[in-house]
């Protein structure tokens, strides 16, 4: 009977141990920091092919986020969204500098990061639909679902997998920004 008793204390310490050391390996989850998730001028695009384009593009909306549990995982919130898409947008000639010189709204959602549960290279791949309309009318402008992934790398530097999934949540929707603003750049006068 005392055996039986002794095994399953020792049994418990074991999952406690576990649990306590995959917590220290993983670190608390921290938000993605919207410094890392600004894409930075687009090359070779100087300009958009729309000239109205310039400096009258505003974001409206954006859902679909989630907020960070720091004892789960990290993830994307609206507001961290939204301000990288600003900053994106205003680092390609692209934001309106008022709300009065907003010409073009932007609907942003957020359909989701997929995230491993756990890796030693942890890749996330962000799903982003973008709606752009014209202030006042109804239909799209631009319509476009866009799916990118990126890669957290295990190095020295990055021990902790918490870290390398903020990197990769950070990189993803970076890349994702990235490829809206070469998609708003590309297209052309409507008559």
């Amino acid at each position: 009977q005392m055996t039986k008793h002794m095994l399953g204390y020792r049994s418990i310490k074991r999952v406690c141990a576990v649990i306590l050391i995959g917590l220290s390996i993983s670190g608390c989850a921290k938000p993605a920091s919207v410094k890392t998730m600004i894409s930075s001028s687009r090359a070779g695009s100087s300009s958009p092919l729309d000239l109205n384009l310039i400096n009258s593009v505003c974001v409206k909306l954006v859902d679909g986020g989630k907020t960070t549990n720091p004892l789960w995982v990290s993830e994307v919130d609206n507001a961290s969204f939204l301000i990288a898409l600003e900053g994106s947008l205003k680092n390609n000639g692209l934001l309106a500098e008022t709300p009065d010189a907003c010409r073009y709204d932007i609907d942003v959602n957020l359909l989701g990061l997929s995230q491993p549960y756990i890796s030693f290279d942890v890749e996330v791949t962000a799903n982003v639909n973008y709606r752009m309309r014209k202030a006042g009318v109804e239909e799209p402008y631009l319509l476009k679902t866009i799916q990118t992934s990126y890669t957290a790398r295990f190095t020295q530097d990055k021990l902790l997998w918490g870290n390398r999934l903020k990197e990769a949540n950070e990189g993803s929707v970076r890349k994702n920004i990235g490829e809206f603003i070469d998609a708003v750049l590309a297209r052309p006068p409507v008559s």
